[in-house]
């Protein structure tokens, strides 16, 4: 009885946190994602700026087609370039709500979200190929089921000359503790993984490639450090 009993008490948190995780995920991981993106501000301000710079699919001006896999909270909007057309690719609608919380916080009513599609990003149903100047992905490869599909198929949508921008979490194999502490907290995350991720981003089909790493220091997050981020260009 002792061992059932002993067993039992092991086992409670981890039930609790997956039926917290059931009812309440959407509201839980909504602010993860805000706090996360709140203490990368700055570098990702940087990205954006040179990434977008690097565009060369939009030589007549015209609004930019952007799509971005995974809704999230919205909090990539701020950086996407005045009046962009934006498609957005989601394996579920649970985020959907706070879409025009975000355009409405951050004064981004000249954006025209012209396409929600859920989908899975391995598939990318009804997004037509050579139709994106720009590509966003955030913390979303970490939870997909094939990564290298992910990256063929947003290839295969970008424009010749357009940009993917992307910033992912990542394995720490320089830290040893804090790589037991990532193996140890996974299964606790739902699809989310701690993967190699500049191994992962060097196995996709760009003609070119900038990879950078950044460390975030909020204590309550250093757990998904290191930060991998850059942008792959399609020729």
């Amino acid at each position: 009885m002792f061992w059932i009993y002993l067993i039992g008490v092991m086992l409670m948190p981890i039930v609790a946190l997956k039926l917290f995780m059931k009812y309440f995920s959407g509201t839980f991981l909504s602010l993860i994602m805000k706090l996360m993106h709140s203490n990368i501000e700055t570098v990702k301000t940087k990205l954006f700026d040179e990434a977008i710079s690097k565009i060369k699919s939009n030589k007549k001006n015209d609004r930019l087609e952007i799509l971005e896999l995974g809704i999230g909270t919205g909090e990539n909007f701020r950086h996407f370039p005045k009046g962009s057309n934006v498609t957005i690719l989601d394996k579920t609608d649970l985020f959907l709500p706070y879409l025009n919380e975000s355009i409405k916080k951050n004064n981004r009513n000249d954006l025209n979200v012209s396409k929600l599609v859920v989908s899975k990003a391995e598939e990318m149903v009804g997004i037509e190929s050579d139709s994106m100047d720009l590509v966003v992905h955030t913390f979303i490869l970490c939870s997909v089921d094939d990564h290298l599909k992910v990256m063929n198929q947003v290839y295969r949508v970008l424009k010749p000359g357009g940009v993917c921008i992307f910033m992912e979490h990542s394995i720490d194999n320089e830290n040893k503790k804090r790589k037991i502490l990532q193996k140890f907290i996974e299964p606790l995350m739902g699809d989310c993984k701690f993967l190699d991720m500049k191994k992962v981003l060097n196995s996709g089909p760009y003609d070119h490639l900038e990879l950078k790493k950044y460390t975030v220091n909020r204590s309550l997050i250093t757990f998904i450090n290191p930060v991998v981020y850059g942008y792959g260009s399609k020729s």
